[in-house]
């Protein structure tokens, strides 16, 4: 059951909700049917997620348009943005500024994997020879957190911030893998699949089928669902209670003459790589004595 790709405005829209695939309960604190939850945050997040890669620069009308807003509403929050030194304008134009990346950097620093896995991601690329990646699972996209790339670049640019869709991604599938069934299945129900290639699985059933085998097996490869010789290897990093984290991702950009021989080579490096960032998280975590 193949859907179509999302626009701009639904992509925003899916940015601001939650990480946990499963929506909540209508009542639950943090969600638009609770007494919590604070509207003003809402659009003024969506508002920023109204920029991007395709839209660097927008006008008042062009924000009001992305965001559902009215021009008013639109024009309060960006001058807001503004005077926070967010948002900067040039004319009719405005667009979003540096600061905006101490945002993301509290997520980063706040949270010791990134940090501690670093120096291990870095070796397992000078051992391997090849692009490495850590992700986590943000709605129904991945997020890259670390990436350290080699003379093989990607046909597509990816760097830390970026985004890809979790299901035609061996990193993606990992996270999905991490979730619980009930989780999964609904991931599954309301994802939008798009074919990026003849060979990118669109089918929620088979997908789910899938994700359900790479869990078992302990990792995911997925080749020439992107592109025609993009292929990846991921495994999951856990933390002590064993609930997956994070993915780690070995890319691969070229024909490949045997899949299976290039598995077993790269897996037990992976595996142990993961198995490092997860030893560093156990001990960070430990109380002091």
């Amino acid at each position: 059951m193949a859907r179509n790709s999302t626009n701009p405005k639904a992509a925003a829209n899916r940015s601001l909700q939650a990480a946990d695939p499963v929506p909540p309960a209508a009542g639950t604190p943090g969600t638009a049917g609770s007494r919590h939850f604070i509207g003003a945050i809402a659009k003024g997040l969506a508002v920023i997620h109204a920029f991007g890669e395709d839209a660097p620069v927008l006008t008042l009308s062009q924000v009001a348009e992305r965001t559902g807003l009215t021009r008013a509403g639109a024009r309060r929050y960006l001058l807001t943005l503004q005077e926070l030194g967010y948002a900067g304008q040039n004319g009719r134009h405005f667009f979003l500024t540096p600061k905006l990346l101490s945002l993301g950097y509290a997520y980063l620093s706040s949270m010791p994997l990134w940090a501690l896995g670093e120096p291990i991601l870095e070796g397992l690329v000078e051992d391997l020879g090849e692009t490495c990646s850590l992700s986590v699972l943000d709605d129904f996209e991945i997020v890259y957190v670390l990436r350290i790339p080699v003379h093989h670049i990607l046909p597509v640019r990816v760097t830390v911030g970026s985004r890809l869709p979790a299901y035609c991604t061996s990193m993606g599938r990992v996270l999905l893998g991490g979730l619980a069934d009930s989780q999964l299945n609904n991931y599954l129900a309301r994802a939008e699949f798009r074919a990026y290639t003849p060979r990118t699985v669109t089918d929620s059933g088979r997908l789910g089928k899938i994700v359900a085998a790479d869990r078992a097996q302990g990792y995911s490869w997925v080749s020439g669902e992107m592109g025609p010789h993009i292929s990846g290897l991921s495994v999951p990093v856990r933390d002590p209670q064993g609930r997956v984290l994070a993915a780690l991702n070995v890319s691969i950009n070229r024909p490949l003459t045997s899949e299976k021989r290039l598995i077993a080579s790269l897996l037990p490096k992976l595996h142990r790589a993961a198995e490092r960032m997860s030893a560093s998280v156990a001990i960070s975590n430990r109380p002091p004595r």
